[in-house]
């Protein structure tokens, strides 16, 4: 599928892109409340991440088979393969440990306001390997946006029953910028062979470490779950991932991916109303004022980008 942002959208185009990207930012946003809920059954970390990925991996494998047989198929070397796994690795794998990791430290809400910082990460990346210029106004939203982390951490430590808030947010900004690597440099092979067809074969790679990792760390103990964690996988494998990952893909194709940026911000601001619904966590002014400037910053970005 075509990313170009230089086709012009007519007025209905533009609204149902809008209307899925702000449904799919808000599916993604439950991923962190469903994490918590299944800590909450007794599971860990590799099992959480390998039920999800299971799950998941028939609608991706369906998908994949689906648009080959429907679309024009470019042939990938071997080395293009390896690539395009090694960045599903990456992102789904590497950087969904990282995020699940640091939830068990921080609040659904903080966790989803450090991922939003990744088109900070993506704007610096750039500028280190393809000599991107950063101008004065995205400097101002770098300002902004971390003055806003730093809030709302502020606020984070300031929550009755919260333990090494530091590391948690350490790790969830390490999965932040392990995923704007898969951003910067997915470019290539998401021209080469779309972005539906790229997410599907990513995921499928990443599927294969995690569900090792699982088996090496708790043996077969994901098949001996009550149903309750089975009912909590599926919302977070269905739910939480396959769906808006299309529905991204789909929303891209009609807006343009600088006007989807500015769509993010539903993400956070869900993710504290989920968090404080589900999980009973609770909100504070700071905490909103935070995220506020960081939504600001980030907001300041991509309309920047627009430009």
């Amino acid at each position: 599928m075509n990313l170009s942002t230089s086709v012009p959208v007519n007025r209905q185009r533009f609204l149902l892109g809008v209307l899925l990207l702000a449904v799919a930012n808000i599916c993604f946003s439950g991923k962190a409340i469903l994490v918590k809920l299944l800590y909450r059954e007794g599971l860990d970390v590799p099992s959480v991440l390998a039920l999800r990925m299971l799950l998941a991996l028939p609608f991706y494998l369906g998908m994949a088979i689906y648009l080959h047989r429907r679309s024009t198929n470019v042939r990938l070397s071997t080395k293009q393969w390896l690539a395009i796994s090694g960045l599903g690795i990456l992102s789904y794998y590497v950087s969904s440990m990282l995020d699940f990791w640091g939830l068990q430290y921080v609040t659904a809400s903080v966790e989803r306001l450090v991922l939003y910082t990744y088109p900070t990460m993506v704007l610096l990346l750039s500028a280190l390997f393809f000599k991107k210029k950063i101008v004065r106004v995205q400097l101002l939203a770098l300002v902004l946006t971390y003055t806003g982390i730093v809030m709302a951490f502020a606020a984070e430590h300031g929550l009755g029953g919260q333990r090494n808030v530091l590391l948690g947010g350490a790790l969830v900004f390490a999965c932040a910028f392990t995923y704007s690597f898969y951003v910067v440099f997915t470019g290539e092979y998401v021209h080469k062979v779309g972005s539906a067809k790229f997410t599907c074969y990513a995921v499928m790679a990443a599927t294969v470490p995690a569900l090792l990792q699982s088996w090496m760390h708790n043996g077969l103990d994901i098949f001996q779950h009550s149903f309750q964690v089975y009912h909590l996988a599926v919302w977070l494998a269905v739910v939480a991932t396959v769906v808006p990952t299309f529905l991204i893909v789909e929303g891209i194709r009609l807006i343009g991916a600088n006007n989807s940026g500015i769509i993010g911000f539903v993400g956070p601001v869900a993710t504290i109303f989920l968090g404080y619904w589900f999980l009973g966590e609770p909100v504070t002014g700071l905490q909103l004022f935070g995220t506020a400037v960081v939504l600001g910053g980030v907001f300041l970005l991509s309309w920047k980008g627009r430009g």
